[in-house]
This record gives structure tokens, C-alpha cells and sequence, in this order.
């Protein structure tokens, strides 16, 4: 599905946000994308690094603080922002979005819907269906494509998930 959303974007300058350790990154680069990761763990991004060497790069950084990330044609994210339950934390997540992201990029954005499950591996989730996500980027954004989806995490459980493409005005 990821694949799917980012290959339908303009661009090859991709920033995968909450990256962790997944492989997704592995066909990005096979699909000749200029990738790079962020993660909040020192952990992940080293398996990566293990993984990948110097084909990625790096970031280490927590998305509810502000950070500076370069710029990018595409953002991806499918792992951060349903764990922010504050309002500054997401406050700061758009804020990072829209400082690496210029006018005509994409924001591919999946995330818990609301008719799915309210934790993750023990933690809170905020879940979203599309017109909260298009309240939470503003006017900046318009909302190209959404899809519902049974996404299946990595333990085989099912988890019902709300994928959109957003483009920046």
C-alpha cells in the first residue's frame, strides 16, 4: 500500500518519518528514490545503517519538537503521528512537515482510522479518518486521494487503517 501512495507522488527526494527498522526503505531504493529516515531510537536507525550503510540518510529526532530536516518532495509516514495524543505534539509534527516540504510536495500520511483499534503495542493511539487529518494540515494542503485498508502488522494483527496523499498548495 505504501508503495502504492508514494510511487503515485512527483518526486524523488523522500523523507520516511518513524522509520524504524522497515523495508520498506529497501524498495524505495530500488526504486531509485533518494531516501531518507527519521526515527526517534538511536536503535533502529543503526539496524538501518547496518542494512543500508551510506544508500540513506539519517536522522535521529522526535517529530513533536521542532527539527531541521532539509527539503523533500515527499513525506511518508505510517508510524508517528496516531502516537501523538497532544495537541502541541501535532502542532509540531505539521509544523516539521511543512518546513521540508514546499509548495507542490506530498505528505503520504497513514494512520489508525477511527473504526479501528484505540492501542498499539500498549501505547494510546489518537485515530483519524480523512477529514480530521485534513482539519490537522490546514488550508496549506489539499487532500488528493484516501483509502481504507486492513493493514496486517508484523504479529499478524489486523489493524484498520485510513492511507491519504495530501499535496501542498
Amino acid at each position: 500500500m505504501s508503495m502504492d501512495l508514494i510511487s503515485s507522488c512527483d518526486g524523488q527526494r523522500i523523507i520516511d518519518v518513524g522509520s524504524g527498522t522497515t523495508t520498506l526503505v529497501d524498495t524505495l531504493l530500488e526504486n531509485q528514490y533518494d531516501v531518507t529516515v527519521l526515527d526517534i531510537s538511536s536503535e533502529a536507525l543503526r539496524i538501518l545503517s547496518n542494512r543500508h550503510g551510506a544508500n540513506l540518510n539519517y536522522i535521529r529526532g522526535d517529530l513533536s519538537e521542532s527539527l531541521e530536516l532539509g527539503d523533500f518532495d515527499i513525506w511518508h509516514d505510517r508510524a508517528v503521528l496516531h502516537f501523538l495524543l497532544k495537541e502541541s505534539e501535532r502542532e509540531s509534527y505539521v509544523a516539521n512537515l511543512e518546513s521540508c516540504i514546499s509548495s507542490g510536495g506530498f505528505a503520504v500520511i497513514e494512520t489508525f482510522s477511527t473504526d479501528g483499534a484505540q492501542m498499539c503495542c500498549g501505547l494510546d493511539l489518537h485515530t483519524y479518518d480523512e477529514k480530521m487529518l485534513v482539519d490537522l494540515l490546514g488550508e496549506n494542503w489539499i487532500l488528493i486521494d484516501s483509502i481504507r485498508h486492513t493493514h496486517i502488522n508484523p504479529f499478524g494483527g489486523e489493524r484498520p487503517y485510513v492511507s491519504t496523499i495530501f499535496r501542498r498548495k
